[in-house]
């Protein structure tokens, strides 16, 4: 018997039964749509976070003051405007740049409109570091800084509050506190950060602006840098940690500031989205071998309803080998008829999960093929023994069974 027909005969048999051979391949069923399905969702989640992180700016590290330990502002020890030189001075042959940030929560008014919003004092520097362009007007410029200009970029959710019924806002102005500021660019939207907060709900000014005449002083809430490779940021790091150690009369272990990088954060996201995509897996493998076992049942019963069929077949001709690759076929069918079905869920179930959850749809075509594979194998491993047991049958006896 050809292979092909060894299939069409294998078909015809758990025809005969379909409800029986739909209910064994279940665990198969579940276990691929499983995988499939959830390794699409992990990627999908991953791609959006690593977006999301691109969006702070790329190689990006970040200077803050407190233990890094608890993350805690350290009374006493902030960062200052010198810190920010002495990174500049000392380590910008090996820096794309250095922006020194100032942030507080301010209320931003407009004729009869006011809204609390995040205030950014800045240098010119961060647009660099941070990758962040004006879609209309200007950045902030060094003599801004020099002259402490009243002037600031707005982002685009301030935008819409403060000016809903002006496309254009250049030369506009609003006021921060007591200081009338004018609108010079709008910053291009950036979205949600990955810890949620609106990046867009921002006004940006010149630092010295906010350090002096609203009251910020010498202080610094960070300074962002920045590296032009990925290999360069854990040296960086290093230096930089360094310098301030040396500055600021500290030893290692006892620091009162913290450098970390964007890609620590990256790093972690990738660790959790694999842990979560392994918990999976090992799901999927236990529904896959209750699939096995539920194949290898159903295979043995199928041996022993067709014990005169497997006589009349040797005694016609057929050999142990034919006999044996007869059933292990029909397991192999089976399992593969599951694992295709568990591929057309698992997909249907990716492509609902990224549109109920608004994140990319990312379909691996290794883990579709995994999943085919996986199913031939588990068919093959289940169905030997009942295919051994029907080929080892002895033919006189297999005719008298009834």
């Amino acid at each position: 018997m050809s292979f092909l027909s060894a299939i069409r005969v294998a078909l015809d048999a758990l025809l005969v039964h379909k409800g029986r051979s739909i209910l064994t391949s279940l665990g198969i069923v579940i276990g691929i749509s499983a995988v499939i399905a959830m390794v699409s969702a992990g990627e999908g989640a991953r791609f959006l976070l690593e977006d999301r992180l691109a969006s702070l700016g790329k190689n990006l590290i970040m200077v803050r003051p407190g233990s890094p330990m608890s993350q805690v502002s350290l009374a006493g020890t902030p960062l200052t405007n010198d810190d920010a030189r002495a990174i500049r001075q000392d380590l910008g042959h090996e820096l794309t740049a250095v922006s020194e940030l100032l942030l507080v929560k301010r209320l931003v008014s407009r004729r009869a409109q006011s809204h609390p919003t995040a205030v950014t004092g800045c240098t010119p520097d961060l647009s660099p570091v941070r990758g962040w362009h004006v879609t209309n007007g200007r950045f902030i410029s060094d003599e801004d800084n020099k002259k402490m200009a009243n002037v600031c970029i707005v982002g685009t959710t301030l935008k819409d509050k403060l000016f809903p019924d002006r496309s254009d806002i250049l030369g506009q102005t609003l006021r921060l506190e007591h200081v009338t500021l004018r609108v010079i660019g709008v910053m291009a939207a950036k979205g949600r950060s990955p810890l949620g907060f609106d990046q867009d709900d921002q006004l940006w000014v010149p630092l010295t602006l906010l350090q002096r005449k609203l009251g910020g002083g010498d202080r610094l809430s960070m300074i962002l840098t920045s590296t032009s490779s990925e290999e360069q940021i854990d040296r960086a790091k290093k230096d930089i940690s360094d310098l301030l150690r040396r500055r600021r009369h500290v030893q290692r272990g006892s620091e009162n500031f913290d450098v970390s990088s964007v890609n620590e954060i990256t790093d972690l996201a990738r660790t959790v989205t694999t842990v979560l995509q392994l918990l999976v897996a090992i799901v999927a493998a236990i529904s896959l071998v209750v699939g096995g076992i539920g194949v290898m049942n159903i295979m043995l019963v199928s041996v022993t309803e067709r014990t005169r069929e497997i006589g009349i077949r040797m005694a016609v001709g057929a050999t142990p080998a034919n006999v044996l690759a007869q059933f292990l076929i029909e397991a192999m069918v089976l399992s593969l008829a599951g694992g295709l079905i568990g591929v057309v869920m698992g997909l249907a179930m990716a492509v609902l999960l990224a549109g109920l959850l608004q994140w990319p749809l990312v379909i691996s075509p290794l883990a579709v093929l995994a999943g085919c594979g996986v199913s031939v194998v588990v068919g093959v491993f289940f169905g030997y023994y009942p295919a051994w047991k029907a080929s080892r049958l002895e033919p006189i006896e297999a005719l008298r069974h009834e």
